[in-house]
């Protein structure tokens, strides 16, 4: 017969061992979306073009004078101390890449090593032997005169990340910066696209069949 305690702590060890661990959580996909048009008429689109972001849903738009979508990707606007302006502007400045003058890297003048990672968080004078390195930022639109731009950058999907700007993924910025050209007119807005979305198409109504979606970019 077990006495009293010693049946306690069998109860207790093996209570122990039979505890059910808990599921690590679902990481949530974070790579950045994009879909682009590949019709021929988008592809051989032309005429002038305007861009539409929206930061309620983290994505733009490269929008036809008629308001037909040539391309629609995630982007990551500003970090909450360092916001993306809204309103109405336009290119000022086109460039395949360009380089910051604010946020960049200490490297040495042979052969490029990184010193100091981040410039804007270094104290003191540069160190000996080193050069600054604005981080580059690819297929550049500027607008506004303070330095915010659309390039591209990397992010998670739904997280800001930037010190102002929009930062979106290669192959769709691209396009953007393709058919883009200085004057081309960009709205960043906190409201919903002007054009039915390629990323989130509306839900299919029962008995109606779904309406063809482009194939999504590689």
């Amino acid at each position: 017969m077990i006495r009293l305690p010693a049946f306690a702590f069998l109860c207790a060890l093996f209570s122990a061992c039979s505890t059910t661990t808990t599921p690590a959580p679902v990481t949530a996909e974070v790579t950045p979306r994009c879909r682009i048009n590949n019709t021929i008429e988008s592809l051989e689109y032309k005429g002038p073009v305007r861009i539409d972001v929206s930061l309620a849903s983290s994505t733009a738009q490269l929008l036809t004078s008629d308001n037909r979508v040539i391309a629609e990707m995630d982007v990551s606007p500003g970090l909450p101390e360092h916001e993306t302006p809204t309103g109405k502007f336009r290119v000022l400045e086109k460039l395949p890449v360009k380089r910051s003058n604010l946020y960049g890297q200490y490297v040495t003048k042979d052969t490029r090593e990184v010193i100091v990672a981040r410039t804007w968080e270094h104290k003191g004078p540069r160190p000996d032997g080193t050069v600054y390195q604005g981080i580059a930022m690819p297929f550049w639109l500027r607008v506004t005169d303070d330095g915010v731009g659309i390039h591209v950058g990397g992010f998670n999907r739904g997280q800001p990340s930037s010190h102002g700007c929009v930062r979106c993924p290669e192959e769709p910025q691209k396009v953007f910066w393709e058919k883009a050209r200085v004057g081309t007119p960009v709205h960043i807005h906190h409201g919903a696209h002007p054009a039915p979305s390629l990323l989130n198409p509306p839900p299919v109504v029962a008995g109606q069949p779904p309406e063809p979606q482009d194939k999504p970019a590689s």
